[in-house]
């Protein structure tokens, strides 16, 4: 998600739209705030996990992520199956509460699966679309301050 100020605030925001209940706070070793809600896909809880965008590119290869500092990780441990389903129920969840700002739905930081800009709505990319580069005439349009 492209939202700005600090990780807690940002945090703050995500699990308030998302019904969040904190679960366990900041992880010093990831940096991550941790949270939990029930699932909507299965009988169950999934772990949600909000901290800043960690993956940076190497220098002179942009990737989609690159203009997002928040990133939102949704985690279905007990049913890997629905991992996607609930990602993308958090995705559309996020961006009707949040609608000013500019969100990515990704499968394992690999394959860009949606976008949203506000004012231009959703874009559901092509199956096996990547985050990087070599995509980036597809994506492009649909992200926000990825320097070429």
């Amino acid at each position: 998600m492209a939202l700005d100020g600090d990780l807690e605030a940002s945090a703050r925001r995500v699990a308030e739209v998302l019904g969040l209940e904190q679960n366990g706070g900041l992880r010093a070793d990831t940096g991550e705030w941790q949270f939990k809600m029930n699932a909507r896909s299965f009988d169950g809880v999934i772990g949600v996990y909000v901290g800043s965008n960690q993956y940076l590119p190497e220098p002179g290869e942009p990737q989609a992520m690159d203009g997002y500092a928040v990133v939102v990780d949704v985690q279905a441990r007990q049913r890997k199956d629905a991992q996607g389903e609930e990602a993308r129920l958090a995705f559309e969840t996020l961006v009707a509460g949040l609608p000013e700002v500019p969100a990515l739905l990704s499968d394992n930081v690999e394959f860009l699966v949606a976008a949203y800009l506000p004012g231009k709505g959703v874009h559901v990319f092509p199956s096996g679309t990547t985050l990087d580069v070599d995509d980036a005439g597809v994506w492009t349009s649909w992200v926000v301050n990825v320097d070429e």
